[in-house]
Order: structure tokens, then sequence, then C-alpha cells
């Protein structure tokens, strides 16, 4: 009895990973940059033409998918929307959080140098300018994002299941 209980769950557990959903994901030097399950909307600009596309993603294979409108090849998409598809902006890394962690420190160590006596007050508005603008500058670079990813060597499409290390539940 424990035998055919267990075969039966076996049997059940192998079925359910057949039925498993793909992930369409867009990786960059190894790393998750974006993922699509199947079912959702998708925008993206072709090679030939620069014609843009868009569609629901009705099934995904190894090389292609096929959407709603069309089939695609992923090595025909130029360009994809990752719009709401991307993480969360990191002030950690780049130019623009070099220079928007460097002008809040700026402001700050000023501060601490006021508060010890170490510097006079900052009086006019001239010494302001330039610490700020750097912050304005970064913040701008950091969280204004471009709307399409462009694919090429280094980032590019793939299909993944259950089983990929980059398959988000």
């Amino acid at each position: 009895m424990k035998g055919l209980v267990l075969s039966f769950c076996s049997l059940f557990f192998l079925a359910s990973q057949g039925f498993s959903q793909k992930q369409l994901v867009v990786l960059k030097n190894g790393h998750l940059r974006a993922s699509f399950k199947e079912g959702e909307y998708l925008r993206f600009v072709l090679k030939k033409g620069h014609r843009h596309a868009e569609g629901h993603i009705v099934e995904l294979n190894s090389f292609s998918m096929i959407t709603s409108n069309d089939t695609v090849q992923f090595k025909d998409i130029m360009k994809i929307d990752i719009r709401k598809h991307r993480g969360p902006a990191r002030t950690s890394s780049g130019v623009g959080g070099l220079l928007f962690l460097g002008g809040i420190i700026y402001v700050a160590v000023d501060q601490l140098n006021v508060a010890a006596g170490i510097n006079a007050q900052n009086d006019t508005a001239a010494e302001w300018i330039v610490p700020f603008a750097v912050i304005g500058v970064g913040a701008a670079m950091i969280f204004i994002r471009p709307r399409y990813m462009r694919l090429n060597g280094i980032q590019y499409l793939q299909a993944v299941d259950y089983g990929s290390p980059f398959y988000q539940h």
C-alpha cells in the first residue's frame, strides 16, 4: 500500500513539474535584469525596420516566443520595454550614485564642521549651489532611467523553467 501511495505521489509531482510555467528573463553578465511570465504583456522593438511590436506572451520556447500577435525569435529583438519589470534604483553604483552620495556626504560633513565650530556658518546661497546641484544631477542619473533596454552580446533574452537559478517564484 505504501508503494502505491509513493508511486502515485511521485507521478503527481513529475506531472506538475511538466506543466510548470516558463519565464522570459533578461540577463546581463549573469545577473537577472528583468523577468516576464507567460501571459504578461510585452512591448519590444524588432531589429528589422525598427518595428515596434507588442502582445501577451502565449508560449515560450528555447529560442523564440509566441505572442498574441506574432511568433518572434529572440535574436530578432533589438530592444525590450522593462519599465515595470526592473528592480529598485541603486544609489551604490555608477556615476549617478557617486554624485548623489558624494553631494549628501559633502553637505553632512560641512554641517558637522559648522556644529563643531571648525568652519563658520555658510552665509551665502552661492555656497549651497554646488553641493545641491551635484545631489540633483546624481538623483536625476539614478532615477531617470530609459524605457527600453537594448539587447546585445552582454544583455540577452533567455527562456528559463523552474530548475533555473534565474527563475522568479
